[in-house]
C-alpha cells in the first residue's frame, strides 16, 4: 500500500499546479491593460500634465510575469518615425526611451527620456524639430 506521505506530496504538487497555473492565466489576461495603466502613470510622473495626451498601446505579449511594455507612437516627420516606448518590472524599475528610427534606412536611435525638458532636446535633434519648434511658429503651448 502507498504510504500516506506519498499521496499528501502528490495532492499539494497537484494543487500547486494547478494555483500557479491560474496566476499566470490571469497574469497573461491582465498584461495588456497593467502595461498600458503602467506607462501612463510613469509618464505623467515624468512628463508632466500633457503625457495624457499620449496613447499607449501594450507592446506584444512577452513573458507571463511583471515585465510591463508599452509603445506611444508620436509622429513620422521627414521620414523618421518617432515613439515613446516604456518598461517597467513591476518592481519599481521603469523607464521611457524615445526611439527614432528612418523609414526608408536601417538607422535606429535610442535615447533614454528622463524629463519633459530632456525630450525637447532629444526633439530637436530630428527633422520633426522644424515643425515643432515655438520659435518657428510650429506648435503651441
Amino acid at each position: 500500500m502507498t504510504h500516506p506521505i506519498m499521496f499528501a506530496a502528490a495532492k499539494r504538487l497537484i494543487t500547486e499546479e494547478e494555483r500557479r497555473t491560474a496566476i499566470r492565466e490571469n497574469a497573461f489576461r491582465t498584461w495588456a491593460p497593467r502595461s498600458v495603466t503602467a506607462a501612463s502613470r510613469y509618464a505623467r510622473r515624468l512628463l508632466g500634465d500633457e503625457a495624457v495626451t499620449l496613447e499607449w498601446e501594450a507592446l506584444g505579449v512577452l513573458r507571463m510575469d511583471n515585465h510591463l511594455q508599452a509603445l506611444a507612437s508620436l509622429d513620422t516627420v521627414a521620414g523618421q518615425h518617432l515613439a515613446l516606448y516604456y518598461r517597467g518590472d513591476g518592481d519599481g524599475a521603469e523607464r521611457i526611451v524615445l526611439h527614432r528610427s528612418c523609414i526608408s534606412c536601417p538607422t535606429q536611435q535610442v535615447d533614454d527620456v528622463t524629463s519633459l525638458e530632456q525630450l525637447g532636446r532629444l526633439l530637436s535633434q530630428t527633422p520633426a524639430w522644424q515643425a515643432i519648434n515655438p520659435r518657428n511658429g510650429g506648435a503651441q503651448a
